[in-house]
């Protein structure tokens, strides 16, 4: 009360002072109106000092603090123009330091781009060495192989010796000294010399052996043919795939115009190679044939050659047979004719040395005739072997130099070749050179963006948590954990600025999320008080007007929007914000001022009242 009567009395005493204070008190108070703010955070509910608020706060230091989302929704949504849509909203934002995050298909694109863009750099590497490695050994088996055509190598056939005629010898027939009996007791028969044959069988080894060094030859001759035929298939099929890997690597660096026209250069350079080496493939495909051929040739004639060597044997065979049963008849006979005509021997023994004379001349003249039959027959078919092996032998070497030629040819392709592969390599190398300017970014096809989103028709883990099904797609902005309200609602301003100003063509968007929230409930208590202020002003007068009948009635209005405004410009100089819970201060303080405003008023009117009826 003493208070309150000393300020009574300094106010009566010095009242011109009193409101010129009090004016530039509140003019004062008036500009710290400006430094208001409406705040929604955490603080404004609990306290800073608490351990919760402490630990939360932590927490959104290290790992970010409240997020925004903006939601994409459309029946064809993944396509690249929505992706460049989201792209140019996320580089909007980028500027801003308040933001820790952004997480949206277009990062997850861009990281899958980068690694890949990774891996052709890799590639591109790998392909450089591989066509400069495949390029040198190319020159280097098209040298060895033209070396090995211009050798002049001959096809050398193992020589055939001359045949040996067999030596039948001359058939011995028993000879007759004299006219002499013989003892009957121990009768001696005529001995017969045997006939020589000669080594068939060494010579069917020897022709044998060389004609199975023929063939194994042949047969290795046609390994080396088949293989090499089997190398140029090998060799044209990587080619191709290379050549494949590069049209698609240019079809991915279309915004790389140069670069995409050189791969394609050196793809279709690959194309044609690979082409060359399948024909020439197809050329060389016959040459293992010829071998094939050579050995059947070869196995025929050593079929028949034995045949003919085991006929001669058993004509020799048979022959020596016919003598041996010709001398054992006669054996016989002379025997009988001993045993029978006892007396008659010494004239039969001149006429048997007649007749066997004649006998062994029949003979000899027969085995001459048989070996010169023989001769004749083995000389002519040694005539015509010789012819065939000469023309098998010119075939061969006809097919021989016909290899020796494509050889030839193959050898100056395949070091072309290889000077191609090692300009290309060098070429490769320049582009490669100059790769920090192919930078990867989103897709401009529908495919790849496709094949970079969906795995075999599935939708990658990696996106689920970003896109939610076929129409709906998220892009989530995470907040530093210290950001302001001011700072949050900048960039919520930003995003709404940037989908009004860029709008897509059946596509909808939605921003959402706890700032953007807060956002909205600070506009809304900004609104509200404003029209709370108005709505109880107005409704202050009209009852001040109608139910007030003193002098100066808006008086104690006045001074509630004094005392209003002094409060807010209080909070202004000393930060404190307008919460939810701060707001309820302002109805109180008017009902509260308007009421002691009322009636202080009054009383003011009654003491005045009274003290004009004292004086009179």
């Amino acid at each position: 009360m003493n208070i309150l009567k000393r300020l009574a009395k300094l106010l009566s005493n010095f009242p011109v002072k009193t409101i010129f204070i009090t004016v530039i008190v509140v003019v004062l108070l008036v500009f710290g109106v400006r430094n208001v703010f409406m705040a929604t955070g955490n603080d404004t509910l609990v306290k800073s000092s608490t351990d919760v608020f402490q630990d939360n706060l932590m927490l959104e230091e290290e790992f970010g603090g409240e997020s925004v989302i903006v939601l994409y929704e459309s029946d064809h949504l993944l396509t690249p123009e929505n992706l460049t849509h989201m792209k140019g909203l996320e580089d909007t934002l980028q500027t801003s330091d308040s933001i820790y995050s952004i997480l949206s298909p277009v990062t997850l694109v861009e990281e899958i781009a980068n690694k890949q863009g990774d891996k052709f750099q890799e590639g591109i590497e790998e392909i450089i060495d591989g066509l400069d490695t495949m390029g040198t050994k190319l020159i280097e088996i098209g040298t060895e192989m033209g070396e090995n055509a211009n050798s002049n190598q001959k096809l050398e056939f193992p020589e055939q010796e001359g045949i040996e005629m067999p030596d039948l010898g001359g058939a011995q027939l028993p000879e007759f000294e004299g006219i002499k009996l013989p003892e009957f007791e121990n009768p001696e028969l005529p001995k017969f010399g045997e006939i020589q044959l000669p080594d068939i069988e060494g010579q069917l080894g020897e022709l044998n052996k060389g004609f199975a060094q023929l063939i194994n030859a042949q047969e290795n001759l046609g390994d080396g043919t088949q293989n090499l035929v089997n190398g140029y298939v090998q060799f044209g099929t990587k080619t191709g795939e290379l050549a494949d890997t590069l049209g698609v690597i240019a079809e991915q660096m279309k915004d790389k115009p140069q670069q995409a026209q050189q791969l394609l250069e050196i793809s279709g350079g690959l194309n044609q190679l690979s082409e060359q080496m399948v024909g020439i493939s197809e050329n060389t495909a016959q040459l293992p044939g010829i071998s094939a051929q050579t050995i059947s040739g070869l196995q025929n004639m050593q079929e028949k050659l034995s045949k003919q060597l085991n006929d001669q044997k058993q004509q020799q065979e048979q022959m020596q047979q016919e003598q041996m049963q010709m001398q054992e008849e006669m054996q016989k006979k002379l025997q009988q004719e001993q045993t029978v005509k006892e007396e008659q021997m010494k004239k039969e023994m001149e006429q048997q040395l007649a007749k066997q004379k004649k006998t062994q001349e029949k003979m000899q003249r027969q085995q001459e005739q048989k070996q010169e039959e023989i001769k004749d027959q083995m000389l002519s078919q040694q005539k015509e072997k010789e012819k065939q092996m000469q023309e098998f032998q010119e075939k061969m070497q006809g097919k021989m130099d016909e290899q020796a030629e494509n050889l030839s040819t193959l050898s100056e392709g395949l070091t072309e070749m290889g000077e191609n592969l090692q300009t290309i390599s060098e070429n490769m190398e320049t582009i490669h050179g100059y790769s920090d300017i192919m930078t990867p970014g989103l897709p401009k096809k529908q495919a790849t963006l496709d094949n970079m989103v969906y795995d075999d028709g599935e939708l990658r883990p990696m996106f689920e948590e970003v896109i939610v099904d076929d129409k709906y797609m998220l892009m989530m902005i995470r907040f530093e954990g210290n950001t302001t309200d001011a700072e949050k609602s900048e960039v919520v301003g930003t995003i709404n600025d940037y989908l009004d100003t860029e709008k897509l063509d059946s596509v909808e968007t939605l921003v959402s999320g706890k700032p953007v929230l807060d956002n909205a409930i600070r506009s809304s208590m900004q609104e509200s008080m404003q029209v709370m202020l108005v709505l109880a002003l107005v409704f202050m007068v009209i009852v001040l007007f109608l139910v007030f009948n003193v002098r100066w009635r808006l008086l104690s209005l006045a001074t509630v929007l004094i005392a209003v405004i002094a409060t807010i410009g209080t909070m202004g100089w000393l930060k404190i914000p307008i919460t939810m819970v701060s707001m309820a201060v302002f109805p109180i303080l008017i009902g509260l001022g308007i009421d002691y405003g009322i009636q202080f008023q009054n009383r003011y009117n009654e003491e005045l009242s009274s003290e004009e009826v004292r004086n009179e």
